[in-house]
């Protein structure tokens, strides 16, 4: 009887460790990483600020196509894809997170200018964040472009 146990235990605790282990839809992201996923971009607003960082004016919003989008790995690499092609075409490298305020995105051909990302608000659904690049406003005037991506899953 003890060997008819044994020969039924040890089947169902495999199925029950690899079914646990299996990612499925729905399912919370990897712990520490809840940007983890494929997030379509549906917004990027472009807001210009002066050199003291007030902004000039409430930016402008751009729909995206339905088929740009990021995707954040578990192996901290991500792609912006920004072609309706099957393989994606876009930028890429790595990315480091800081909590669950921001994180740093490291382009593969640009690796010496990381993009600091702040998380502005990041749920099951719905994902926004952004990131300033250093402008020249008519070529003499500093200031800055604050890009916010609006994303969704």
């Amino acid at each position: 009887m003890k060997y008819v146990s044994k020969k039924i235990f040890i089947p169902i605790l495999l199925m029950m460790a690899f079914a646990a282990c299996r990612r499925q839809p729905g399912m919370p992201t990897p712990p520490g990483n809840k940007i983890y996923g494929k997030w379509t971009i549906m917004t990027v607003t472009v807001i210009p600020h002066d050199s003291t960082g007030k902004a000039m004016n409430d930016g402008t919003v751009y729909t995206e196509p339905s088929y740009y989008y990021f995707q954040f790995n578990t192996d901290l690499s991500w792609i912006e894809n920004l072609t309706p092609d099957l393989s994606p075409a876009g930028e890429s490298g790595t990315y480091t997170l800081k909590a669950d305020t921001g994180f740093t995105l490291i382009n593969k051909n640009l690796p010496t200018q990381p993009e600091e990302c702040k998380i502005l608000s990041l749920t099951d659904m719905s994902f926004v964040f952004s990131h300033q690049r250093s402008t020249m406003f008519n070529g003499i005037t500093p200031g800055f472009l604050e890009y916010v991506f609006q994303l969704k899953k």
